[in-house]
């Protein structure tokens, strides 16, 4: 999508969302069905989605021999099959593990969809298929939107389930990327707590070792701890910094975060491989600036990263992190590919 039609689509999005009097509606939703009419379908028209055109309520998804079940509200896209399975319920109620089994279940009979959506009129949770299995749906949302607590990034992630310009492929490949991100962060976090034996061989032969016996291996399977970990992390800080010409000090938070940004570009289909060695950051005294081309000019995002709290500035727009994690950053990849990109190409 170019940048331009992005912008106009997030603008106007932005606008009618901000105009929007949800808390009158949520008067009206005493009930599943009310909190549909009054809440979730004008989300939805917001969106772009005209009904009958667009999406159908009480959707029968045969089961069985005979059986049949209602899904709250399907969205067709194109043709009859459903693509988009949504279920809903009343205003205000929690969002269960229940609530996202029944959902699981449609999803795993209707085979034609590719997305999930577990709402209660003001709180949206998208869900795509798992990794191992297409057919089941991951437990963990890859895009979350709160009606009553949302912020331009989170307007940004929604541009891309606008009607006019929806993309699946794109989407799906986005959520697998963010499912992959977020697997590999508690694999390597794993790996570091429990360390396998080849691992601790890996270890071994950087010591110069040749054969590993017993003895070694216990030594350093011992070693491996939050301390060691702690001071090779230094090290790797410090010998990713050294390239700077500035003098000043690079955290590892900071280093962190660049990671992490680099780790979601890598994985979005819109950043192609070769283009990753364009992108480094410059370090500077008030903040640590990404940059395309190493050039100060084309600064895709600044990050502002400190004791008493945590900005990431990306094209003029401060936005506050609560801690430098992977599922924090995440919630502004949308920003972030948007803002390298419109560097890059």
């Amino acid at each position: 999508m170019e940048r331009t039609v992005f912008n106009q689509i997030a603008k106007k999005l932005k606008k009618q969302f901000d105009n929007w009097d949800y808390n009158k509606a949520i008067k009206k939703s005493d009930s599943e069905a009310a909190t549909r009419d009054y809440l979730i379908e004008p989300f939805f028209n917001i969106l772009g989605y005209v009904k009958m055109d667009d999406y159908t309520h009480e959707f029968s998804l045969p089961v069985g021999k005979g059986k049949v079940k209602k899904v709250d509200m399907v969205i067709t896209l194109k043709g009859n099959n459903p693509a988009i399975l949504i279920e809903c319920k009343k205003a205000g109620a929690g969002l269960t593990n229940g609530n996202f089994n029944q959902l699981a279940e449609y999803f795993k009979t209707q085979t034609s969809s590719n997305i999930g959506i577990l709402t209660n009129g003001l709180v949206y949770n998208f869900y795509s298929s798992s990794l191992d299995d297409k057919r089941t749906l991951n437990s963990v949302p890859f895009l979350t939107f709160d009606l009553s607590d949302f912020n331009s990034s989170d307007i940004d992630n929604l541009v891309s389930f606008n009607r006019n310009t929806i993309d699946m492929a794109t989407i799906l490949d986005e959520a697998e990327g963010q499912y992959f991100l977020e697997r590999f962060d508690d694999g390597l976090y794993k790996t570091l707590l429990n360390p396998t034996r080849d691992f601790v061989k890996s270890v071994f032969t950087n010591m110069g070792g040749k054969v590993l016996k017993e003895k070694n291996y216990t030594r350093i399977f011992e070693l491996i701890n939050s301390i060691s970990l702690s001071d090779a992390l230094e090290r790797v800080k410090f010998t990713e910094a050294s390239n700077s010409k500035t003098g000043t000090v690079t955290t590892a938070k900071e280093i962190k975060c660049f990671n992490i940004i680099m780790t979601i570009l890598g994985m979005s289909s819109r950043v192609k491989n070769i283009d990753l060695d364009r992108i480094s950051y410059q370090d500077k005294k008030y903040y640590f600036n990404i940059v395309v081309d190493d050039s100060r000019n084309k600064s895709a995002c600044k990050l502002m990263l400190s004791d008493k709290g945590n900005v990431i500035e990306i094209e003029g727009v401060k936005l506050e992190i609560e801690k430098v994690t992977t599922q924090e950053v995440i919630k502004h990849k949308t920003a972030l590919i948007n803002s390298v990109c419109k560097l890059l190409y």
